[in-house]
C-alpha cells in the first residue's frame, strides 16, 4: 500500500529540502508549485498529509488551506504549514483558524519535519489497513449472506424469478427477458430452461397486462401484489413484485404461486355452499310461509266452531259458517296439495279474486298507499292517467299491489327529493301503465335479474296467497291477469323505468266495492270494533262473533280501507291482521296512532307469526295486544271485556 505526501512550495530549493528530510519515511512525496496545482493533486488521490508553504505568488498557502476544507474529499486531510515570516505568531493563529494540524517556522529542524509528518503518515496508514480489513470482512459476510440468499432462493417452494423489462422507442415495456430463476420456476410456470430467454420467445400469446403491471412497478418502485390470470398459459398466478435497485432500473423480482387448482376447488366449494345456501333458505322460506298461510284459515275455522256452539238455534247463522267453514277446508287442501309440488317453492302461486273494477280506481288507491314513503322520501309525484273509464276484469287488490308495490320500490331507490312519474295510456284493448323514477338505475347485466325471486324480507308483511315478494310477485301478479310487466333502464345513476301490460275490457263495469262498515247508531255500552284482514271469511266470521256479543262491528280487507274507517268514526277496539296486501299492519297502527282519538284505542295484532321477535315488533308498531292466528275466542271475549271496562272508567 502505498502512502502520498504533498508537498506545496514555489520554490523548488524549499521542495528539494523537504524531500531529503522526509525521505526516510518511504512515502511518495508529490511535488506542486503553486495553490491551483496542489488543489488539482488533491482531486486525484488520498494524501496521508499536505505541508503547504504560507508565502506563495497568486494564491497563498491559507487560501489553498480554506480551498482544501471546502472540498467533500480533502476536508479531513491534515496540512502542516511551513512559513519564514516575521510575524509567526499571527501567522500561526490563522493557520489553525483554518484547520491546520501544525505550523512548522523555518528554517526547518530535519528531525523534527520528519517525526512529525511520521505520525500523520503512521495514523494513514493504519485507518486504510482497518478500512481494508472492514471491506473484507463485509465482503466475507456479504459472500456469507449471498450463499444463505441462494439456498433460500433455491429451498422455497413458491415460484421466484428476476426479469428484465424490455422496452420500445417510447417506452412502453413489450416482454422481458428472465434473468434469474429457482428451481420451484419450472413446477408454477411449466416453463423449463427460462433463464436467458423471453417471455414472448416461450409464451407468445402472453396477455399485455402481465407487461403494463411489471412497467408500473418499475416505474413507480411501488411493490404490489395481485392475483390474476395468464390465459396463454391456462393458470392463475398469486403474484408479489418489486422493483429491484433505485429509479430508472427495468429488474424485477417476481414471488408467484400457481393457484389454478386452488381456485377451481373453492369455485366448486363456493358453488355447492351457494346451492346448498339457496335451497336452504328456499326450504326456510317456504316452511315460515307455509305456515303463516295454514294459520289464516285455522282463524275462521276456530270462530266457525264457535259460532255454530252460540248460534244452534239460527239456521241462516250456521249454514252461512257452514258455507265458510267448507271455503276454509277447501284452501287448506289446496296448500296441503301445494306440499306435493315442489317447483310452488320458486314460482310461487297466487289466487285472484277477480271483478269487474276500474283501473283508475285502483291506481288511486295504490298512489294513497304509497304516499307516504315517496312523502318521506320527499319526492315529486305526478301522476298521468286517461280521463275516461278504463274497465277491466281483474283483483283489484292485487293490481294495487302490484302499483303500490312499483311506486314504493321507485320512492326506495331514488335519492331524496328526486321525480317518480305514474303514467296510464291505452294501446288498443291494453292499458299500459309505467313507472319511471330519476334513481339509482339498473345496470344492462342486471336488467333481466330483476324480477327473479328473492328471500323473504323479514320486516316486510307477506301478502295472503303468495309466496315471492318485490318486483318477483309483481311479475307473477301481471302474469296471472293475463299481462306483461317489463324494466328499463339508462344505466346505474340514470333511473329507470318499470311497464306493466294489463288486458281491458270493452266496456265499463261497476267500480270495487269500498270497506263494509255498519252505520247503526252505537248503543250503550256496545264497542265499536274495527276488524281488518284480507282473508274475507276470516274477517266476516270474527264481525259475526262480534255482532253475537253485542258489537258494532266494522269490517276492512286492507290498510287503506281501515285508515278510512278509523279517520270517519270513533272506534275502541281494532283486530288487525298484519299481512295485508297494500301496506303492513305496522305502517297501520303507526299512522293510526297518529289520528285523533285513536291514542287510547285498543289495538290488537292477528298475525301466523308469534316469535318473540314478531311480539316485540308490534309492541314497537303500538299495538297493545299479540294474537297469534287462530285467535282463541276466550282471548278474544277477554280483551273485549277489559276494553269494556276501560270505556266505562273513561265515561
Amino acid at each position: 500500500m502505498t502512502t502520498h505526501v504533498l508537498l506545496v512550495d514555489d520554490q523548488p530549493a524549499n521542495l528539494l529540502a523537504l524531500e531529503a528530510a522526509l525521505d526516510p519515511l518511504r512515502v511518495n512525496l508529490v511535488r506542486a508549485v503553486s495553490g491551483p496545482q496542489a488543489l488539482a493533486a488533491l482531486e486525484k488521490q488520498d494524501f496521508a498529509a499536505v505541508l503547504l508553504d504560507v508565502r506563495m505568488p497568486g494564491m497563498d498557502g491559507f487560501e489553498v488551506a480554506r480551498a482544501i476544507r471546502a472540498r467533500p474529499r480533502s476536508r479531513f486531510t491534515p496540512i502542516l504549514f511551513v512559513t519564514a515570516g516575521d510575524d509567526p505568531d499571527e501567522a500561526m493563529l490563522s493557520a489553525y483558524a483554518l484547520g491546520a494540524v501544525d505550523f512548522l517556522a523555518k528554517p526547518l529542524r530535519t528531525e523534527v519535519l520528519k517525526a512529525k509528518v511520521g505520525v500523520f503518515v503512521e495514523l494513514y496508514r493504519s485507518k486504510e489497513e482497518l478500512r481494508m480489513r472492514e471491506r473484507r470482512d463485509f465482503e466475507q459476510r456479504l459472500e456469507a449472506k449471498e450463499e444463505r440468499y441462494r439456498a433460500l432462493f433455491e429451498s422455497i417452494d413458491e415460484g421466484f424469478c428476476v426479469v428484465k423489462l424490455l422496452r420500445d422507442a417510447s417506452g412502453r415495456v413489450h416482454d422481458y427477458r428472465f434473468e434469474e430463476a429457482n428451481e420451484a420456476f419450472a413446477m408454477h410456470t411449466g416453463l423449463r430452461n427460462a433463464i436467458g430467454k423471453t417471455i414472448r420467445e416461450m409464451v407468445p400469446d402472453h396477455d399485455a397486462h402481465w407487461f403494463e403491471l411489471y412497467g408500473r412497478v418499475a416505474d413507480t418502485g411501488e411493490a404490489t401484489r395481485f392475483v390474476r390470470e395468464a390465459k396463454a398459459m391456462k393458470r392463475w398466478f398469486d403474484v408479489y413484485a418489486t422493483r429491484l435497485a433505485g429509479p430508472g432500473s427495468d429488474l424485477v423480482a417476481i414471488l408467484f404461486s400457481d393457484i389454478t387448482q386452488r381456485l377451481v376447488s373453492e369455485q366448486d366449494l363456493r358453488r355447492l355452499n351457494d346451492e346448498l345456501a339457496q335451497a336452504n333458505r328456499r326450504k326456510t322460506e317456504f316452511l315460515a310461509t307455509l305456515a303463516h298461510e295454514l294459520r289464516n284459515p285455522l282463524a275462521p275455522l276456530s270462530n266457525g266452531l264457535h259460532l255454530m256452539r252460540m248460534a244452534s238455534t239460527k239456521p241462516e247463522v250456521l249454514e252461512k259458517t257452514r258455507q265458510m267453514m267448507e271455503r276454509q277446508i277447501q284452501h287448506m287442501v289446496h296448500l296441503v296439495d301445494d306440499l306435493l309440488d315442489v317447483a310452488r317453492i320458486s314460482t310461487g302461486k297466487v289466487e285472484l279474486r277477480r271483478q269487474r273494477t276500474d283501473l283508475k280506481e285502483i291506481v288511486a288507491t295504490a298512489v294513497e298507499t304509497s304516499a307516504s314513503l315517496i312523502d318521506a322520501g320527499g319526492h315529486k309525484l305526478n301522476v298521468e292517467v286517461p280521463s275516461e273509464p278504463l274497465p277491466m276484469d281483474a283483483d283489484p287488490t292485487r293490481i294495487a299491489q302490484v302499483v303500490s308495490n312499483l311506486l314504493n320500490n321507485a320512492a326506495k331507490y331514488t335519492p331524496s327529493g328526486g321525480r317518480i312519474a305514474l303514467k296510464v295510456r291505452v294501446e288498443g284493448q291494453e292499458a299500459v301503465l309505467s313507472v319511471t323514477d330519476t334513481g339509482v338505475g339498473i345496470a344492462a347485466d342486471a336488467i333481466d335479474r330483476v324480477f327473479e325471486m328473492f328471500a323473504q324480507v323479514p320486516t316486510a308483511g307477506k301478502p295472503q296467497g303468495g309466496l315471492g315478494i318485490g318486483l318477483s310477485l309483481v311479475q307473477s301478479l301481471v302474469s296471472l291477469h293475463g299481462g306483461s310487466v317489463s324494466a328499463t333502464s339508462p344505466g346505474p345513476g340514470k333511473g329507470s323505468t318499470f311497464t306493466v301490460r294489463l288486458p281491458l275490457l270493452a266496456a265499463a263495469g261497476d267500480a270495487a266495492s269500498g270497506p263494509s262498515a255498519s252505520h247503526e247508531p252505537a248503543k250503550p255500552g256496545q264497542l265499536q270494533v274495527l276488524v281488518v284482514d284480507d282473508n274475507t271469511d276470516a274477517a266476516e266470521s270474527l264481525g259475526v262473533l262480534l255482532d253475537i256479543e253485542g258489537h258494532a262491528a266494522h269490517i276492512a280487507h286492507t290498510g287503506a280501507e281501515a285508515l278510512q274507517v278509523a279517520q270517519t268514526r270513533p272506534l275502541d277496539v281494532v283486530f288487525l291482521d298484519i299481512g295485508l296486501p297494500d301496506m303492513t299492519g305496522y305502517d297501520v297502527a303507526r299512522r293510526m296512532r297518529m289520528l285523533p282519538g285513536m291514542q287510547k284505542t285498543l289495538l290488537v295484532a292477528l298475525t301466523g307469526w308469534g316469535t318473540q321477535d314478531d311480539r316485540q315488533r308490534t309492541r314497537d308498531a303500538g299495538f297493545d295486544r299479540h294474537l297469534t292466528k287462530p285467535a282463541e275466542l276466550p282471548a278474544v271475549e277477554e280483551l273485549l271485556r277489559a276494553a269494556e271496562k276501560a270505556k266505562r272508567a273513561a265515561a
